[in-house]
């Protein structure tokens, strides 16, 4: 009699973390492990790169659904948001003002020569949380956190950064470990049990 294999079953995923000073504190504590999974993804995870992409893009729709980006906001208290020419263009017009006189009042050109918003926390956040300028955020804001763009591995180091910046970022960089099948630490300080 043939014996029935047991589809393997699939561990389960780590519960979600919103709170931005333990996502930090986990994040710090699980950096080296992180930059083990970026490794194992670039280098021993053996799938085409749109499937990688289609879980990854599933995976921050479950976590997207469960965390109130908007109300989180960290990243606008945290980031220097780089603007382009024309993020400029479009914030000087709902302001008033020439694109001059917005680079010199609110825009700082680093050494790199990116151009950054001055401010931290972001001066279009609200005391509410929400942006001021949102229908003309930049596009940096717009894209934030990147994790719905193609090419997911190749963006993976900025992944590991942004995990502790940004709770949706932290869990599904969490998931991903389970699902893509990562032996190492899940969702909090300490090892794996």
């Amino acid at each position: 009699m043939p014996q029935v294999q047991k589809p393997k079953q699939t561990p389960p995923l780590p519960p979600l973390i919103r709170e931005v000073k333990l996502i930090d504190r986990y994040s710090r504590s699980n950096f080296p492990d992180d930059l083990r999974f970026r490794e194992y993804l670039k280098t021993r995870l053996n799938m085409p790169r749109e499937q990688t992409d289609l879980i990854v893009k599933e995976t921050t729709d479950e976590v997207w659904s469960q965390i109130d980006c908007v109300a989180c906001a960290n990243c606008c208290k945290t980031l220097s948001i780089e603007v382009d020419a024309k993020d400029i263009t479009k914030l000087a017009a709902r302001l008033h003002i020439s694109m001059a006189q917005f680079k010199t009042n609110y825009c700082e050109v680093l050494p790199d020569k990116t151009v950054v918003l001055k401010s931290r926390p972001c001066v279009f956040l609200a005391d509410d949380g929400k942006c001021k300028v949102y229908e003309d955020r930049p596009r940096a804001c717009m894209d934030y956190p990147y994790l719905a763009e193609p090419h997911f591995v190749a963006r993976s180091i900025s992944m590991v950064e942004n995990c502790r910046c940004c709770p949706i970022v932290f869990n599904v960089w969490q998931q991903l470990k389970v699902k893509l099948g990562f032996r190492g630490v899940v969702g909090k300080a300490g090892p794996k049990k």
